[in-house]
């Protein structure tokens, strides 16, 4: 999977087709070319035609002003109906696993190293001095993932707590509260609407296990873990303690990025106390951490997150080519050529003849802003693309 960097990448994304479709201006006036089953009879006069081309190929003539309808054609391959009208295809959706640590400290304060109310805790800690506008962190990060999923409906999201709700102190579960999936947002609402701060911090085997659940998810997509943490991981070797385990927790996010899951990491509460997540940041390929000591500084981290997330190169069409042979791929209206190597400069189809992906210095510049147009042509028969689109 690429990472992504934030921003606005383009203004519009569209496809011209050739079938499956409504085409004003599909053919010469007055005429249908017929190729192969499919075949009609344009209207006559000077009006021009609209082509309907049906899902198995038959098309259509209606006869525009001072034309006449045409017959139906025969179902067959919508060869030599060329397209002008341009649809937007979908953005191809990702996968994010939310990996959220609810160890007891999480019912600190957002931005302070203490209890918002008094007896929080088990008295282990201090309570805040003003307790009137503090919001503590597991409060918070149920607010700023509320906001993410329903801001990012293209996400596929999925979540993972630490320790497991219902286990040992230092218990991670292999298999996830809430599996990755197009529709779990509700899902994962209602099991965040549940939880409690309690425990230690099992950083590495939450990572571990989110990297082993993500590699049985066989969908296709791209995907992400966004660990969300206020601090030191512990339970070393498993076992309930709270020694340092940030070398295991390191090795297991570089393991995550090295198998294509690269892992963002969100710090909540004061920036001194949690210095070490940029090495885990690094560790999972996302370079720096997102520190959050407000409740606005965490959702804005994730917005940031997703957006940088579900901002890819692949692109997918809401209608398969005729002619896998005959796709033609513009870059702010330049035609670019298909590649065999997905790091030359080009592009390449996906998992199918439906998806599209950038490649090389393209998809670098598309991802920074400095292209903007993406444009598809599903080509005829005899069709000869031009080097530049209109």
């Amino acid at each position: 999977m690429k990472r992504n960097l934030l921003g606005q990448l383009f203004a519009g994304v569209g496809v011209l087709s050739c079938a499956t479709m409504l085409y004003p201006g599909c053919s010469s006036p007055g005429s249908l070319p017929s190729s192969g089953d499919t075949s009609g009879n344009g209207g006559d006069g000077a009006g021009g035609v609209t082509i309907v081309v049906t899902v198995n190929g038959g098309a259509s003539g209606a006869g525009g002003e001072g034309g006449t309808s045409g017959m139906s054609g025969s179902t067959g391959p919508a060869e030599g109906v060329c397209g002008d009208t341009t649809i937007t295809p979908n953005r191809a959706p990702v996968d994010i696993f939310i990996v959220l640590d609810r160890s007891g400290s999480m019912s600190y304060s957002i931005s302070e190293d203490c209890y918002c109310a008094g007896g929080v805790g088990g008295g282990a800690g201090p309570t805040c001095r003003n307790t009137t506008n503090c919001t503590d962190r597991l409060t918070a990060v149920k607010s700023a993932v509320e906001q993410a999923i329903n801001g990012n409906p293209t996400i596929n999201w999925g979540l993972e707590l630490y320790s497991s709700p219902g286990g040992a102190d230092c218990s991670v579960s292999l298999s996830p509260q809430v599996p990755i999936a197009a529709t779990s947002g509700p899902t994962i609402m209602s099991e965040l609407g549940t939880v409690t701060a309690a425990n230690h911090t099992p950083t590495a085997s939450a990572i571990n296990a989110a990297s082993l659940y993500l590699q049985t998810v066989n969908d296709g997509n791209s995907k992400a873990i966004l660990l969300a943490t206020d601090g030191m991981p512990n339970c070393v070797g498993g076992r309930v303690n709270s020694d340092d385990d940030m070398p295991a927790t390191t090795d297991a996010v570089a393991g995550a990025s090295t198998v294509g899951i690269p892992v963002y990491v969100v710090g909540m509460g004061p920036q001194e106390s949690i210095t070490n997540l940029s090495d885990l940041a690094v560790a999972g390929g996302t370079n720096q951490y997102y520190p959050a000591d407000s409740a606005q500084s965490l959702s804005d981290a994730l917005s940031a997150i997703s957006k940088l997330v579900s901002t890819t190169c692949a692109f997918q069409t809401p209608t398969t080519p005729p002619d896998p042979t005959k796709v033609y791929v513009y870059l702010d209206k330049q035609l670019i050529n298909q590649v065999a190597n997905p790091t030359d400069d080009g592009w390449t189809f996906g998992n199918t003849t439906s998806d599209i992906v950038l490649t090389g210095s393209y998809c670098s510049n598309l991802l920074a802003g400095a292209s903007s147009t993406v444009q598809i042509i599903f080509g005829c028969a005899d069709y000869i693309p031009p080097p530049i689109i209109p």
